[in-house]
Formats: structure tokens, C-alpha cells, sequence
């Protein structure tokens, strides 16, 4: 007979706005909440783009309305919160949803406390992961404090968390972020495809080059563009999606008018879902100056789609360059320019390397997989828990 025990779970975040972390929250909790023996909930500190779509799919959200990074505020709500719920799992994303949650969680009386260490830096800054930074250190504290459990979503933020402390290596599991396998069939057909590319005044033979994730320094957009505007006016065949929105968009927008790009460089703004825009691209460019995984790379590989990447973070985790995609030294123009103009080249030889990233996903990068590791984690620790 199927045991009828439940067990509460928590998930505490700094926001639902668009990010990896919360990509990939979503992504777990849709998985996770096809066991009946779990009670998911979520409390984000402040609000966020995602806050509809995680309501929506029937995940039961708390919204603390809260800002700043000191706000003692947030610790009593989330300590109201969690005593409220009473869970046998909290489980934190990001920094400030780390720092107060778990603190929130041990004063309530929490016994079983994970993080997801989503990038490797506390500052956020793609610092040395060999250097330890005074948001590192009172990171550790709070870490051992609350004995909480580390899942990090790639080998390389898993090193940078042993490398702060030792102890870290035994208590950290590696679980990658995925992708629904399911999304390798495209939501346009060939007309809609033709008909999303002439709202950009992108032609139907253009070879498209997309840049798709926030409009921040970390996402390198301005680099990109720098090196490849010659590229662009000399090839009127040639066209380029900025995808997303952010601080620097106006900085972006005048380099574009400046050089004359307007007419091949187009900014699509906030969008809530990237998938048909993957879909009419022929290249994906990701020049991060840092990503602890890097989620957009999957997400174009599952559609069957050329990425080339920076050669940074957790992303050569992901890439084979040659083989299942394509890496390019960061912050070298030459090289990204001279891999562009091979793609652009090869673009009708390239079905191996499209295959390949294809079969790395589905037995690599599958969301309903990689979920089921967070699920064995969870109950293996609940069943030896000792109380």
C-alpha cells in the first residue's frame, strides 16, 4: 500500500524575474510536483515577470514584496512564512534568498536545508573562483550555521565552492539544469517562421545570428556587436536579434545608430518566451563574460540549433567545440569573427554537429531527469533523517 505520508517542501528565491534560476526552478517544480507525496510552495522575496507563469501553472506562490539587501524585514516574513507552512525541506536560490533563507529556516526549526548554488560568484562579478570574496566568507558562515546542503549545477561552481571551503566537496551534489526533450518540435510551422522573421525586416534568406538573455554587462552584448559590425555591413545578408531587455539596452541602441546597424541589428525587447525566436535563427551567440551553466546553450541544441559560445564558466561543460557546437576564446573579436565566418561558410554541413548536441541533450540535459536527482536527493535525506 502506497504510503499516505506528505512532506512540506519550500522553495525560497530573491525574484521571479527572468533568469536561469528561475527557468530552471519552474522547470524542477513542474517535475517534482507529479509526485503525490510532496507539498510544494514557493516564497520569492520580491516579485517578477515569472510571477504569473509560476501561479498559473498551479504552483502555490507567497509573494513577500520586499526589497534592498539589508531588510530585516525579509527575515521575519520568511520566518512568519516557513513557520506558518512548517516544512521538512527549505530549499534557497540566489544570494539574498541563501543569506535570509536559511537563517529563516534554522530559527524556525527547519532540519533539512538545501541551496542551489546557481553561478560562482557571490558578487556575481565572474571573479577568480580561486580568490575568496568578503561575500564569500560570510556566505561559508551561513552555509555552516545552518548545515545546509549544496547542489550546484555544474562541476565548475562546485569547484568554486570546495575552494572556499574544503568541507564543501562532500556535501555538494552536481545536477545539471535541463530542458524539456520535448521542445525538439518547433511551435511554428514554415509560413509563421517566414512571417516572425519579416517582423524584424529579416529576410527569408538571412542568416540570422541571435543574441538572446538580459541586457547586462555579464551577457557581453556590446562585445559581440563590436565584433562582428564590419561583418554586418559588409554582408547585407546578414542580420542579428538582440533578445531581452536590461540596463544597458539604451548603450546597445546608440552603438547600433552610430554605426549605421539599424537596419541589420534589431532589439526585440522583453520576451517572455524565446522559443520561436531560437527556432528561426540559424546561429545562437552566447558571449558571456561568465555563466555558471549556461541554460540558452541547451536551449538552442535541443532545437537543433548552432550554438557558439565564450569559453567560459560552467558552458565548456556543455560544449565540444568542433563537435557538438562551437567555443571561442572570450573577449577575443579575431576569434569570435573568424568562427562566425566558418558557420556562415559550413551553415549546410553542419547536420553532424547538430545531431550531436541532440543526443548530448537527451542523455545529458533532460529536465525530467534531472529533476529525478532532486527528488532521490530529497528522499534519501528525509528517509535517514534523524530527528
Amino acid at each position: 500500500m502506497k504510503s499516505t505520508k506528505k512532506y512540506k517542501i519550500v522553495h525560497v528565491i530573491s525574484n521571479l524575474s527572468v533568469g536561469g534560476a528561475q527557468i530552471l526552478l519552474f522547470d524542477i517544480l513542474k517535475n517534482l510536483k507529479l509526485h503525490e507525496e510532496f507539498d510544494i510552495f514557493v516564497v520569492t522575496i520580491n516579485s517578477g515577470e515569472y510571477l504569473k507563469k509560476y501561479k498559473e501553472s498551479g504552483i502555490k506562490v507567497i509573494d513577500l514584496k520586499e526589497k534592498g539587501l539589508i531588510n530585516l524585514f525579509i527575515f521575519f516574513k520568511l520566518f512568519k512564512q516557513i513557520k506558518n507552512i512548517n516544512p521538512d525541506i527549505v530549499h534557497t536560490h540566489l544570494n539574498k534568498a541563501d543569506f535570509y533563507g536559511r537563517l529563516a529556516a534554522k530559527s524556525a526549526g527547519v532540519k533539512l536545508i538545501y541551496s542551489t548554488c546557481h553561478n560562482y560568484s557571490t558578487t556575481h562579478s565572474g571573479a577568480d573562483i580561486n580568490k575568496k570574496s568578503f561575500f564569500d566568507i560570510i556566505d561559508n558562515f551561513v552555509i555552516n550555521y545552518s548545515k545546509s546542503n549544496l547542489i550546484a549545477i555544474s562541476n565548475l561552481v562546485k569547484k568554486y565552492l570546495s575552494n572556499r571551503d574544503e568541507r564543501y566537496k562532500s556535501i555538494t551534489e552536481v545536477i545539471y539544469n535541463g530542458v524539456n526533450i520535448k521542445n525538439e518540435k518547433y511551435i511554428l510551422n514554415a509560413e509563421e517562421q517566414i512571417e516572425l522573421r519579416e517582423k524584424y525586416n529579416i529576410g527569408k534568406d538571412d542568416f540570422l545570428i541571435s543574441v538572446i538573455g538580459r541586457l547586462e554587462k555579464q551577457k557581453n552584448q556590446l562585445f559581440f556587436l563590436e565584433s562582428i559590425k564590419e561583418k554586418i555591413l559588409r554582408d547585407k545578408n546578414i542580420s542579428v536579434l538582440i533578445i531581452g531587455d536590461g540596463a544597458i539596452r539604451n548603450t546597445l541602441e546608440d552603438f547600433v545608430k552610430l554605426n549605421n546597424l539599424s537596419e541589420k541589428v534589431k532589439f526585440t525587447g522583453f520576451i517572455y518566451n524565446a522559443e520561436p525566436f531560437i527556432e528561426i535563427s540559424d546561429l545562437i551567440c552566447i558571449p558571456s563574460l561568465w555563466e555558471g551553466f549556461g541554460l540558452v546553450v541547451i536551449e538552442a541544441m535541443i532545437k537543433r540549433k548552432i550554438v557558439l559560445a565564450s569559453n567560459v564558466g560552467g558552458i565548456p561543460e556543455i560544449i565540444e567545440d568542433g563537435k557538438n557546437g562551437y567555443l571561442f576564446e572570450s573577449q577575443n573579436k579575431v576569434n569570435l569573427s573568424e568562427k562566425i565566418d566558418y558557420l556562415i561558410d559550413n551553415k549546410d554541413k553542419l547536420d553532424n554537429i547538430k545531431q550531436n548536441a541532440i543526443d548530448l541533450i537527451k542523455e545529458k540535459f533532460d529536465i525530467a531527469k534531472n529533476s529525478d536527482l532532486y527528488y532521490k536527493s530529497y528522499i534519501d535525506k528525509l528517509t535517514n533523517l534523524k530527528f
